[in-house]
């Protein structure tokens, strides 16, 4: 069997809602790498909330962070890491625009976090590991580029902060799914861009590239794969219209399942 390239999402794709790996997700994941394919996590969480996950599986790949904006190989220091995160002056220049009240902002850099107000909704996706999460005047703690920058806002202000951010090109702005945080991205930095990156680093064409999603920000990726497959209860109407469905959701070991179906048997 030819090798495949795997690219897998975290949140609601391969973690449960307890956010973590069951046994049998382990089992199968470790199985797959031990048949020689490559297993590539690729998520919006910054690189210090994938490693947990990285090692629990034992992967010796890449990975994909900040949804697109940071790939790294933590055990091949040869790997031509790919960053790009969004200058100090334009967070900046955003933050003294801002003329509406924040119920919270969040920002980090490669060395440490800021929030204005500690948020266990935000500590689920962001995590405390060995890091101290900055408090107080945004702008003291503002000292280099970021590669995460969130807002929670009332939904009267949306428009504003999306013309805001998005006053500083190629950067836009895009709200969570069912939540009233938002945040910052790049345009041209997505999943999908890191996801060809990987690819072509290891010389793999689409049609030996398996990819698993649920969200918006998963479908570049999910277009560049031969397989595809968005994971149930998928909250993008864009993947569900564009690619197929797995009747098993996140909470089912959906992507193992899967996988175990096309690798294993």
């Amino acid at each position: 069997m030819t090798k495949k390239l795997i690219f897998i999402d975290l949140d609601g794709t391969l973690l449960n809602d307890s956010f973590e790996l069951s046994p049998y997700t382990l089992r199968t994941l470790k199985e797959v790498s031990r048949k020689g394919h490559r297993i590539v996590l690729a998520s919006g969480r910054p690189p210090r909330a994938i490693l947990p996950y990285y090692e629990e599986l034992g992967l010796t790949t890449p990975f994909i962070a900040y949804n697109g904006t940071y790939v790294t190989d933590p055990n091949d220091p040869s790997f031509p890491s790919l960053k790009k995160a969004f200058p100090l002056k334009d967070v900046k220049d955003i933050l003294s625009k801002i003329d509406f009240p924040l119920l919270n902002i969040a920002f980090e850099d490669e060395e440490k976090a800021y929030a204005k107000i500690i948020d266990p909704f935000l500590l689920a996706y962001f995590p405390k590991v060995g890091e101290k999460i900055m408090t107080g005047d945004a702008n003291e703690h503002l000292t280099k580029d970021v590669f995460a920058l969130i807002f929670e806002t009332e939904e009267e202000y949306d428009e504003r902060l999306k013309e805001i951010v998005e006053s500083h090109v190629p950067m836009g702005c895009r709200h969570w799914s069912g939540s009233k945080h938002c945040e910052a991205y790049y345009a041209h930095y997505d999943k999908g861009n890191a996801a060809k990156y990987i690819a072509d680093y290891y010389g793999v064409e689409p049609k030996d590239i398996i990819a698993f999603g649920d969200s918006d920000s998963d479908y570049k990726m999910l277009s560049l794969a031969g397989e595809k497959y968005c994971v149930f209860p998928c909250k993008s109407r864009l993947l569900l219209e564009k690619f197929p469905s797995l009747e098993k959701g996140n909470n089912d070991d959906a992507v193992a399942h899967k996988l175990e179906e096309l690798l294993l048997n």
